[in-house]
């Protein structure tokens, strides 16, 4: 072969190598494109198939809210697929752990990595700040059931991201009312330094000073903690009439603490992420007469029952309380229903969607009827199990419940009361 003929062989290899690229190259552009659409349609008459994963604590200083969120997540998730109503669902879970580790954006990026639109969690307002801008940014849905920091309100999410518990503006100020109801005129308080305990001491106080009581004292931890003595040693000076702690499961050495220096639990006032810490099998403390705020209604017997049944069927431990299952039950309804409404379960249409299936339209009250009324071309207006939530356009709740809780001797508790509330 002449060196002229060589030469125009090789530009014709070059040629067909070129060309061959081009078309592996368009190919992997289609490919990825398909891998970046997230969500289905009802094409054909086919239920949407809708993916979504949970970040909550099965570990940490807020683990004791993990299974009833979890269980609440699973039983929605149960109740969705039973109704056979245009969308079927599955859920991956994910430890959220707590702000002293990195296991939450560890968790958010496999689940990003696994194509879900909505991520349920964390339970921690600090939790959620580690991760929210991950998941946001990445035009997925974020719905926590108990995030109650007033930070969120007006947080930069681009509307991805909402809340079925209401904002600690509520919570602050029915604890502050009922500290006031209680008679108590001085009050101390000790919080937590993190976005739960900061928003929520802001409001309890505003409550408190509005009504005539006056802050005796306060005292800020970090999360790290494991000794607060001399804290409460300072607190205690001040003869309060009325102790609030804002703390997650560090209750139990507050507790302990404070029971070494004869302190009456007649005077103490817990918020949720420390309410329900404390149960019958804890016996190097005794608080009975403390009393505890938490956001939401009181579960039903039956969906106390139908919680039970299926964390039983699980092969996991009994609940022993039930703090935000419902809030959890309900992010996951409203999410799909927001995808049924919307007609394809990307987030951006969950997004769209989600304010209106909470606030117009005829009211229903299950997934499945909610569903009857979409096939019908019916506006919506869901009220779940813990109760109406009416999503304002930062995605908060307009209206809630919080509980009051009351605890006996024994480390037994009893619902005692349930205050409406709108923000």
């Amino acid at each position: 072969m002449s060196v002229f003929a060589k030469a125009k062989a090789s530009r014709s290899r070059a040629l067909k190598s070129t060309i061959s690229g081009i078309a592996i190259l368009g190919v992997s552009a289609l490919l990825l494109s398909a891998c970046a659409s997230t969500g289905s349609t009802t094409t054909d008459g086919k239920d949407l198939s809708l993916k979504i994963g949970s970040i909550l604590p099965q570990t940490g200083t807020l683990a004791v809210l993990g299974p009833p969120e979890i269980a609440g997540v699973d039983l929605a998730v149960q109740d969705i697929n039973a109704a056979k109503a245009g969308l079927k669902i599955s859920v991956t879970h994910k430890d959220s752990g707590d702000t002293t580790t990195d296991i939450a954006t560890q968790s958010a990026t496999a689940l990003l990595a696994d194509g879900v639109s909505v991520i349920i969690g964390a339970a921690s307002s600090g939790v959620s700040k580690t991760f929210i801008d991950q998941v946001t940014q990445a035009g997925v849905v974020q719905i926590s059931g108990a995030n109650t920091s007033p930070d969120f309100t007006n947080y930069a999410d681009d509307g991805y991201y909402w809340r079925t518990a209401p904002s600690d503006v509520l919570q602050g100020r029915i604890l502050g009312n009922k500290i006031l109801k209680d008679g108590a005129t001085k009050v101390a308080i000790l919080y937590m330094n993190d976005a739960y305990g900061t928003g929520l001491e802001s409001n309890v106080k505003k409550a408190l000073t509005a009504g005539g009581a006056t802050i005796a004292g306060e005292e800020i931890f970090e999360p790290a903690s494991t000794d607060f003595n001399s804290a409460i040693t300072s607190l205690l000076a001040t003869s309060p009439d009325a102790l609030v702690v804002i703390s997650f499961d560090e209750i139990k050495t507050i507790a302990e603490q404070l029971a070494a220096k004869g302190f009456d639990f007649k005077k103490f006032y817990g918020t949720d992420g420390n309410y329900g810490v404390i149960g019958e099998k804890d016996t190097n403390v005794d608080i009975a007469g403390a009393q505890f705020t938490n956001p939401g209604v009181e579960a039903t017997k039956k969906f106390q029952a139908d919680l039970q049944t299926l964390v039983k069927k699980q092969g996991g431990s009994e609940l022993n309380v039930f703090s935000y299952a419902a809030e959890s039950y309900d992010a996951v309804v409203v999410a799909a229903l927001a995808a049924l409404q919307g007609g394809a379960t990307d987030g951006a249409t969950i997004k769209a969607n989600l304010q209106s299936v909470s606030e117009k339209g005829t009211k229903c009250t299950s997934y499945a009827d909610c569903a009857k009324l979409i096939a019908d071309k019916k506006d919506i207006n869901y009220d779940g199990l813990s109760g109406p939530i009416t999503f304002d356009k930062n995605g908060d709740p307009t209206e809630a419940y919080v509980s009051i809780y009351k605890y006996a001797t024994g480390n037994t508790n009893a619902f005692e009361q349930q205050v409406y509330g709108k923000l």
